[in-house]
Order: C-alpha cells, then structure tokens, then sequence
C-alpha cells in the first residue's frame, strides 16, 4: 500500500530537499492548516509538530514560513536544537 497523495507523511517526503525562495517558505506558515516550515543558515525546517510552532508562532515573536537565520542569533537556545526537525529542502535567494 502506497502514500496517499493528502497524508503528511507523503507531503513531507516529496518536498524532501525541495529548493524554496523566500515567496515559497512565506506559505508554509501554519496559517489555514499548513505546514510550519522556517529557515536556518541556508536549510529549510519542518516544525509542525513543536507544540512550540503552534499556528505558525513561536514564543509570541516569531513567525513561521520565514528565514529565522538572524532571529536565532538572539534567541537564548543554540541552534542544536534544530537538528530534532527534519529538513525539507534549501533556502535559495530570490
């Protein structure tokens, strides 16, 4: 039995190592039941299941579907905490 088209696992698993402009992260945002997806150094991030990310925000100043490169920079954890996440694809510039 194969992947149903409409399942996360399916969705995450054809995006794998997807090339996305910034446009392209701004809809994964965790608005109107999608996926939260953010930037790092480069790499793109599925966050959707942190209860951290829940509706696309995180810790009331960040927001999904964004390059947090810099934003990370300032936040009181390392960026080792990522490494929890899969990463769906790159981050290229527009």
């Amino acid at each position: 039995m194969g992947l149903l088209p409409c399942s996360p696992l399916f969705s995450i698993i054809s995006m794998k190592m997807r090339t996305f402009t910034k446009e392209e992260l701004a809809k994964y945002n965790g608005q109107d039941n999608t996926q939260v997806f953010i930037a790092y150094k480069g790499k793109v991030y599925d966050v959707s299941n942190s209860f951290l990310w829940q509706n696309g925000r995180h810790q009331v100043t960040h927001v999904a579907g964004k390059d947090l490169t810099e934003d990370l920079a300032q936040a009181p954890h390392g960026s080792g905490l990522l490494d929890i996440f899969p990463v769906v694809g790159t981050l290229i510039e527009d």
